[in-house]
């Protein structure tokens, strides 16, 4: 998912990013790019004025973050479906 974040980075999106962790070169080039990452899935992660989520295929429900992105029903979608 670090490359569709740097593409919608690239298309001017404001783009933060979880994952269970991250490393170089990917964590690297999503700094320098600006986007901010955190490691784990965890509601607070979600701020306020989220418009989309992209939720990764390693997701499900019973995750907090997934479960809090219903929740707040916040519009979703799967990577392949955001390029499409």
């Amino acid at each position: 998912m670090g490359g569709l974040a740097l593409l919608a980075r690239e298309l001017g999106h404001q783009v933060t990013g979880s994952d269970a962790s991250a490393y170089p070169p990917m964590s690297s080039m999503l700094s320098d790019a600006g986007i901010e990452t955190f490691e784990g899935y965890h509601p607070e992660h979600l701020v306020p004025e989220t418009d989309l989520v992209l939720v990764g295929n390693s997701l499900s429900r019973g995750n907090a973050a997934v479960e809090a992105m219903l929740e707040r029903r916040l519009a979703y979608t799967s990577g392949p479906a955001w390029l499409a």
